[in-house]
This record gives C-alpha cells, sequence and structure tokens, in this order.
C-alpha cells in the first residue's frame, strides 16, 4: 500500500514538472514549416560602368587660311625681280619689290652722270639725304698722295650736301660704263674714264682710269626713278689719276731697274 502510494506521488510530480511551463529566456520551439531562405540571391554589381578611356583630342594646329587666289580680271602675282617704282607695286603683296635690269642700268647712269654732267638737281633727285660715300681712292687724292690729312679709308662725303660742294667745283670728265650688275637692293659697276685730268691746267698724262661702282638703294616713290641712291662704295686707279693730274711723275722707262720691277 505505502509503495503504491510512493509510485503515484512520484509520478504526479513527474509529470508536474513537465507540464510546468519553460523558464523565462528561452522561446517556444517554432510550430509548422518556416520557408527556408532561398538558395542563391544575386551579388550586387561588382563594378560601376568605366568612364570613357579619353576624350576627343583637340586639333592640333588651327586650320591654315586659304590661299590668296586672285580674281580673273583682277592683279596677278608677281614674277622673278620687280621694280620699286610706283607703277609697279601691288598693295596686296608683301614681299619687298627687287630692283629690275631697267632700274640697274638708271642708276649706273646716275653715277655717270655724277661724274660726267653732274648737277645740283640730280644730286638731289638722285641720293637720299643722309647719302654717305666711302671711296679711298678719292681720300688719297684730295692727300696728295700722302696719309692725311684725310682719313683713307675712313668716310669720304657724310651726307649729300657735303658730295654736293665737292663735286659741283670738279670739271667734267668723259666716262664709259663698260659692266652692269644688280642684286635686290644694290647695283655694282665697272666704268672707264680715257681722260682723268679733263680741264685741270696740270693735265700731263691719258693713263685709262678703270674703276669699280657699288651702290645701296632704297625706294622712294616720290622721285622719277621709284629709288634712291643711300651709300656709294667706289674705286678706281688713284695712282693713273695722279699721274695724269701732274701730282706725280713716273720715273723714265730708260731710268728703272727693270729687274727689280720683276720682282714685284
Amino acid at each position: 500500500m505505502r509503495f503504491t502510494t510512493a509510485v503515484l506521488a512520484s509520478a504526479t510530480l513527474f509529470s508536474s514538472a513537465y507540464a510546468s511551463p519553460a523558464p523565462t529566456g528561452y522561446l517556444p520551439a517554432p510550430t509548422g514549416s518556416v520557408p527556408a531562405p532561398p538558395a542563391y540571391a544575386p551579388p550586387p554589381p561588382s563594378y560601376a560602368p568605366a568612364p570613357p578611356s579619353y576624350a576627343p583630342a583637340p586639333p592640333s594646329y588651327p586650320p591654315s587660311p586659304p590661299a590668296y587666289t586672285p580674281s580673273e580680271n583682277g592683279p596677278k602675282p608677281r614674277k622673278g625681280f620687280g621694280r620699286w617704282g610706283k607703277k609697279h607695286q601691288h598693295s596686296y603683296n608683301p614681299a619687298p619689290q627687287c630692283l629690275s635690269d631697267e632700274d640697274a642700268d638708271q642708276g649706273a647712269d646716275i653715277f655717270r652722270q655724277l661724274i660726267q654732267e653732274y648737277s645740283d638737281e640730280l644730286a638731289l633727285e638722285a641720293l637720299t639725304e643722309d647719302f654717305i660715300d666711302y671711296t679711298s681712292a678719292v681720300n688719297i687724292i684730295r692727300n696728295r698722295g700722302n696719309e692725311g690729312p684725310i682719313v683713307v679709308n675712313g668716310i669720304s662725303f657724310g651726307s649729300r650736301q657735303e658730295f654736293m660742294d665737292a663735286q659741283g667745283s670738279q670739271p667734267q670728265i668723259p666716262f664709259d660704263t663698260l659692266q652692269v650688275f644688280h642684286g635686290c637692293d644694290h647695283i655694282a659697276m665697272r666704268w672707264q674714264t680715257l681722260r682723268s685730268a679733263n680741264g685741270q691746267p696740270n693735265e700731263a698724262n691719258n693713263i685709262p682710269v678703270v674703276g669699280n661702282a657699288i651702290m645701296e638703294t632704297v625706294p622712294d616713290t616720290n622721285n622719277s626713278y621709284g629709288f634712291r641712291i643711300k651709300v656709294l662704295y667706289s674705286e678706281f686707279n688713284s695712282a693713273a689719276w695722279l699721274v695724269n693730274n701732274g701730282v706725280f711723275t713716273p720715273t723714265p722707262i730708260a731710268k728703272r731697274d727693270v729687274d727689280h720691277i720683276g720682282m714685284l
């Protein structure tokens, strides 16, 4: 009897213990079926779209302007050497105007006239006001064969007026033009005179005198030539000139040391 009662009591306590609510802090076991999480979710994009790898390159140089094309009835481009004169200029052509063969012949004739037919009117028309003359032959003649007082290799005439004052008092001499050459802004010539002492009271001989002249020019649209002579470089046989004018008397041929002359 006591054993039966004890067994029943134990069974009652065991049933009560399992029937009581779960301790606080524990959640009840889920009931029913719970949806499983998706087995695969698409991954987020791994990169943003890349920017363009390059921007269009700017042009490396500005476009060239169109080439000048003269109209059918308009002025034509110049070819070869031109002329400085007013009649031959084109305002659209920036290239420097050059002396022509005709200009060179005129320049050579100006030089001839300055020696053979000098006039102040010619000098004023053909020379620049700041005209300069370099001629060592003239300097040695003015020194009468001596070293001074004029510097032999210096300036002969430093202005147009100085040249006019000197040349206007000289007797005019015969003059022959031998050859003429020219560049864009200069004229070169060879010349001769067969009577360099013409009109001089002490004329002693007629030895031919040959010379060269180089004239630098500048354009001038206000005179009759279209240019002016700015600088003159001139040389000639000053020894023959001095002999012809009686400044020096050559040693007679019979008295010369022929052997010594052969060594020169």
